[in-house]
């Protein structure tokens, strides 16, 4: 994901970008996921602005790496250090997710630097 070329531009913009990691245990559909990111852009407007969404599917391979169960990857990345907005992310996308009826857990926030 921070491979992707407009993190990569965030990442040079801004010095850093952010990352909120969850993992479902279940397969999530796009329109639930657009719910999640709606419920979350009315709670952190400003902070929407430059923000991105990942969802993979686990598979056996990736739930043995990383020492979860199989399910889904969703991923909230913001340009800039966003640290101080976890709790809210936390807060909104656990709620969403339990409305939804899918069992989850927050896995972590990440920071990606740049280098140059």
């Amino acid at each position: 994901m921070f491979n992707d070329v407009e993190i990569q531009k965030w990442i040079e913009r801004h010095g850093v970008a952010t990352s909120f990691t969850f993992i479902v245990y279940a397969d999530i559909s796009d329109e639930e996921v657009e719910l999640l990111i709606k419920g979350l852009v009315v709670q952190i407007t400003e902070h929407a602005k430059s923000m991105a969404v990942f969802f993979d599917k686990i598979n056996e391979e990736q739930a043995v790496a990383w020492n979860v169960y199989r399910g889904t990857s969703l991923t909230f990345v913001f340009a800039g250090d966003k640290e101080e907005i976890e709790p809210i992310i936390k807060h909104v996308i656990k709620d969403g997710l339990e409305f939804l009826k899918y069992k989850a857990e927050y896995l972590s926030m990440n920071r990606s630097v740049s280098h140059v």
